[in-house]
């Protein structure tokens, strides 16, 4: 199984003509714009980012900084891989015949 892990929004900002179905819409447009190519949706998560000042933004008191993010994670099979990357190099030279 291969995975992939794409930045998913910590919120969806809607206008005040926009509902909550438009936000779902917009975030379900999100994720079926990652199914292309035989990805699928397998889950959403969220990651602790801890970010460390510099040295010198230590000396001058800067903080650690824990930063969250949502993720969205996206899998396909392996031999499912392999056989659209068959069928995109058929089509290539298909094509240019």
């Amino acid at each position: 199984m291969q995975y992939k892990c794409v930045p998913a929004p910590m919120e969806i900002v809607i206008n005040n003509k926009s509902t909550y179905d438009d936000a779902v819409r917009s975030f379900a447009d999100l994720i079926n714009n990652e199914t292309k190519n035989g990805w699928i949706f397998y889950s959403m998560e969220s990651i602790k980012v801890r970010e460390n000042p510099g040295c010198l933004a230590a000396l001058f008191g800067k903080e650690i900084k824990i930063l969250e993010y949502n993720m969205l994670i996206f899998s396909k099979n392996k031999d499912e891989n392999k056989l659209l990357q068959n069928k995109i190099l058929y089509e290539d030279e298909f094509n240019h015949e």
